[in-house]
């Protein structure tokens, strides 16, 4: 992913990681004083360590907690854009501590108040339709992944989020990209738009060792997705590639 330099992360998959410092300090630089174990604590401190975009207001702000922070604990944030839509730019914020672990999270959406954002690029619109036809294309000129499923007849779902998007084939062959099929898919790869962002824009192809850590999950028929990992390991290979060429 691409680190920014400044506030201005404008495109999906750029990156802003803050340092890393004290609650307590990030807190008073801020002129903000909090009861002692506020629920609210971490947030408060993830929009101080994350500047918002330029010219943009924040819409909406969604917020979940692994561990509540405290005002001792030494963290950082790291933002991600995740998707940029006609609804405006998303970005997933993490608040992690020493250890790497993430203590607390949430999505935010910023409406810009100009037109000064990179265009919505359907190569990093994940799991909507446009983006499937895309990925079919690649796919069904990749002789490795038809030959990986030269025997199979099912749907192979894929779910970013709240969207989720249905690749039908027969015995190796893309027949239908659709929103969904009459009888649902076979099984359901299910990843957070941040997890699809890491996944297409990680500097290594980490598909493998994600999913073996368990990062993923899937429903369905789960021996299907277990039995499938080669095919999957191939489509996400086309992903980054067809994210990494929009941003080239």
């Amino acid at each position: 992913m691409t680190a920014a330099s400044s506030p201005g992360i404008l495109a999906v998959g750029d990156q802003l990681v803050s340092e890393a410092r004290v609650v307590g300090e990030i807190l008073a630089q801020g002129g903000v004083t909090l009861p002692a174990g506020l629920s609210s604590t971490g947030r408060v401190v993830a929009e101080l360590l994350s500047p918002p975009p330029p010219t943009c207001a924040l819409t909406t702000m969604n917020w979940a907690t692994s561990h509540l922070v405290t005002t001792s604990d030494t963290v950082h944030a790291d933002v991600l854009i995740t998707a940029i839509t006609a609804n405006g730019i998303e970005r997933s914020v993490h608040l992690v501590d020493g250890s790497g672990r993430v203590r607390e999270q949430g999505t935010q959406v910023w409406k810009p108040t100009t037109a000064d954002i990179a265009p919505v690029s359907e190569a990093v619109d994940f799991c909507t339709v446009d983006w499937g036809q895309m990925l079919a294309r690649r796919l069904g000129s990749d002789s490795a992944f038809t030959s990986s499923l030269s025997t199979w007849d099912g749907t192979i779902g894929l779910r970013c989020g709240e969207r989720e998007l249905h690749i039908r084939i027969y015995r190796g062959r893309i027949i239908d990209v659709t929103r969904r099929v009459p009888h649902g898919a076979t099984f359901t790869f299910v990843a957070s738009p941040r997890l699809w962002t890491e996944l297409a824009f990680d500097t290594d192809d980490n598909f493998m060792r994600r999913a073996i850590s368990g990062e993923f999950s899937s429903t369905g028929d789960g021996y299907e997705y277990l039995r499938l990992t080669k095919p999957l390991n191939i489509l996400m290979g086309h992903v980054r590639h067809i994210a990494r060429e929009a941003r080239s």
